[in-house]
């Protein structure tokens, strides 16, 4: 995985926002297909984890995971199909980061993400829509944290890639 400069990121964010509704769907149903595991967690056990606190996040949360998918598939492909022991060796090197940023935020989590500047863009689009309804801002820091483990998973997933399947 390489950093995409900003020009190729843009594009992908552009590709992304531009899909229609069947190609979108078709990409989430490919991706639940090809990658069960990491799709029911991130499209199904984080946003239930930040709907507890608060439904609106949770829902542009689910806004932002589409659109890490298609940024990711678009900029790098289909990647490989993982196990769901990839993915509890996954989640338990990201709960240890996690777990130490949430006791000290000035320390950044260790796993930090190859597309620090997408990282960035999100973490300002989850501000941005919090401030618009202040029943939101209290949960802005659990969907960053959300946010950043899902883009965790999937660079994850990019990284350990050999080859493509697309």
């Amino acid at each position: 995985m390489h950093l995409l400069p900003d020009q190729e990121l843009y594009a992908a964010l552009m590709y992304a926002r531009n899909l229609n509704e069947t190609d979108g769907q078709a990409i989430v149903t490919n991706f639940y297909l090809e990658q069960p595991a990491l799709a029911e967690t991130i499209f199904n056990i984080f946003p239930a984890i930040i709907a507890e606190k608060n439904q609106d996040m949770a829902n542009f949360y689910m806004e932002l995971c589409f659109d890490a998918l298609c940024v990711y598939q678009h900029a790098f492909g289909s990647a490989i199909p993982q196990t769901e022991d990839w993915l509890v060796a996954q989640m338990e090197s990201l709960s240890v980061d996690l777990l130490a940023f949430n006791k000290d935020k000035n320390k950044a989590p260790e796993k930090s993400v190859v597309q620090t500047k997408f990282s960035i863009i999100l973490k300002e689009s989850i501000d941005d829509y919090a401030s618009e309804n202040s029943t939101r801002v209290p949960f802005i820091e659990i969907t960053q944290s959300m946010t950043l483990a899902m883009l965790n998973l999937l660079e994850s997933l990019h990284k350990k890639e050999t080859k493509k399947l697309h």
